[in-house]
C-alpha cells in the first residue's frame, strides 16, 4: 500500500496593513459609541454623582448605596456590548478568521461574568469614597475589555494563544498608562471632569488592543516566514502522534 505523505499546514494569522488600521478605526469607533452610552446613564444620573462629590468635599464620608449598584451595571454592560459589537463586525468583515460567533459570545459573556464576580467586592469595599469608585470603575472597564478581547483572539486559533495574549497585553498596558496620565491631570472632584474619567477606559481600550493585537500579529507573521514560530503551542493530538504515525504524518509549523 502506498503512503500517503499528509502535512499539516498551521500558520499564524497575517493581517494586512489595511486590516490593522480598519480594525482600529473599528475599535475608536466602537470605544465612543460605548463611551457615549456611558455618558448618557451618567447624565441620567448626574445628581447622584454630583452630590457625592459635594458629599466628598463637604467632609462626608457616605455615599448613595445605589452608586455602586449603578457604576457595576455601567461596567458590565459597556464592556460586554462593545466586545460583542466588535466580535460581530470583525466577524462580518473577516469570516476566514472569526468563523464562530456563537463561540465569541459565549468566551464575552463568561468573560465579562466572571471580572463582574471578581470586580463586586471592590465595589462594595471603596463605596464611600466616590474617587477611588471612579478608579475601580476604570480598571473593571479595562480589565474587562482585555480578558474579553483576548478570549475572541485565542478562540479563532488556540495553537497561537501566546501570540494573542502578548498582542493584547501590550494595547491594554498603554491604555493603562494613557488612563493614569489624564487621571492625574483630571479634576475628579468637578462633575464634568469625573464623567470624562469614567467615559475615557472604553475608548483607550478598544483603540489601543485592536491596535497593538493586528500589528503584533503582522510583524510575528514575520518571524514564522523567517522560519522561527517560538510561540505556537501544539495540541494534544500532535504532541501524542507516534513515532510510527510520524513517518506519515507531518505537522508544518515553519516556512
Amino acid at each position: 500500500m502506498a503512503v500517503v505523505d499528509e502535512t499539516l499546514e498551521i500558520a499564524p494569522y497575517n493581517p494586512s496593513g489595511w486590516q490593522v488600521f480598519i480594525k482600529t478605526i473599528l475599535g475608536l469607533v466602537v470605544g465612543v459609541f460605548i463611551a457615549f452610552l456611558i455618558f448618557i446613564i451618567l447624565v441620567l444620573i448626574g445628581g447622584m454623582i454630583q452630590q457625592a462629590l459635594s458629599d466628598k468635599l463637604a467632609g462626608v464620608t457616605s455615599a448613595n448605596p445605589l452608586l455602586p449598584l449603578i457604576l457595576i451595571i455601567v461596567g458590565f454592560i459597556g464592556t460586554f456590548i462593545g466586545t460583542l459589537i466588535i466580535a460581530g463586525i470583525f466577524n462580518l468583515l473577516y469570516p476566514d478568521k472569526y468563523y464562530d460567533m456563537g463561540k465569541m459570545f459565549s468566551l464575552t459573556l463568561l468573560m465579562n461574568v466572571l471580572t463582574l464576580v471578581l470586580f463586586v467586592p471592590l465595589y462594595l469595599i471603596f463605596s464611600d469614597n466616590i474617587d477611588q469608585l471612579f478608579i475601580v470603575l476604570a480598571f473593571h472597564t479595562l480589565f474587562s475589555i482585555f480578558l474579553s478581547y483576548t478570549a475572541v483572539e485565542i478562540s479563532t486559533n488556540p495553537n497561537y494563544a501566546a501570540v494573542h495574549l502578548i498582542g493584547t497585553a501590550a494595547g491594554i498596558l498603554v491604555a493603562f498608562f494613557v488612563f493614569a496620565v489624564a487621571y492625574k491631570f483630571i479634576d475628579v472632584n468637578q462633575g464634568n471632569t469625573a464623567r470624562i474619567i469614567m467615559v475615557l477606559p472604553p475608548v483607550i481600550a478598544y483603540l489601543f488592543l485592536p491596535l497593538f493585537h493586528s500589528a503584533w500579529e503582522k510583524v510575528y507573521y514575520k518571524f514564522y516566514s523567517m522560519g522561527n514560530n517560538f510561540f505556537y503551542i501544539p495540541s494534544l493530538n500532535e504532541v501524542m502522534v507516534d513515532e510510527e504515525e510520524a513517518d506519515d504524518v507531518k505537522v508544518d509549523t515553519d516556512v
